[in-house]
């Protein structure tokens, strides 16, 4: 029993091993602008990318800022974040430019909050949603810029704006060594 343990342990290590050398991870940030909220904000995202370099996926958190306004007396925030799991594909369309569709899933959670005088009331509502959108990228170094457009289909829909960068870690393929 020892012996089939260190075994299962062994080739564990090895498949894990092996598996890392052949896909890199991506951490990036970037800033956003939700049109339906009106704000802007900042985006986190963490992307594995498959060893193809082509198509890559992960989770990404985006915050917008507060907004505030006052309609007929009553003093009204809103606070929007989203967490989304989105898949890219790459198409290379020149040298060291790449454009992706992406699709994802969506959970997103508003805050609104409402003062009348003494009275202050707060409603908080979370969603799920669905996302598909376009982007752009170009390596700059070790960098990567990119800009990306994306849609939120479901009951707190909006268009998102981001222009952010990213590094990424681990192997590459010998096409993308140059970003």
């Amino acid at each position: 029993m020892f012996n089939k343990n260190i075994y299962l342990v062994l080739m564990l290590i090895f498949t894990v091993h092996h598996s890392a050398r052949a896909q890199s991870w991506s951490l990036g940030g970037a800033a956003i602008y939700g049109d339906d909220i009106k704000a802007s904000g900042f985006h986190l995202r963490g992307y594995y990318n498959l060893p193809n370099d082509k198509i890559c996926f992960g989770p990404e958190y985006s915050n917008f800022f507060e907004k505030s306004k006052t309609v007929h007396g009553e003093d009204i925030t809103k606070s929007l974040s989203e967490l989304n799991f989105n898949i890219h594909y790459i198409f290379e369309v020149g040298e060291h430019w790449g454009i992706y569709p992406l699709t994802g899933a969506n959970l997103s959670f508003e805050t609104e909050e409402i003062t009348v005088g003494m009275v202050h009331t707060s409603e908080e509502v979370s969603k799920w949603g669905m996302n598909l959108g376009l982007g752009v990228h170009k390596p700059i170094g070790q960098w990567v810029v990119f800009g990306e457009f994306d849609h939120l289909f479901g009951d707190l829909s909006q268009n998102s704006f981001l222009l952010g960068v990213f590094i990424t870690f681990g192997n590459k393929s010998k096409h993308k060594e140059g970003q």
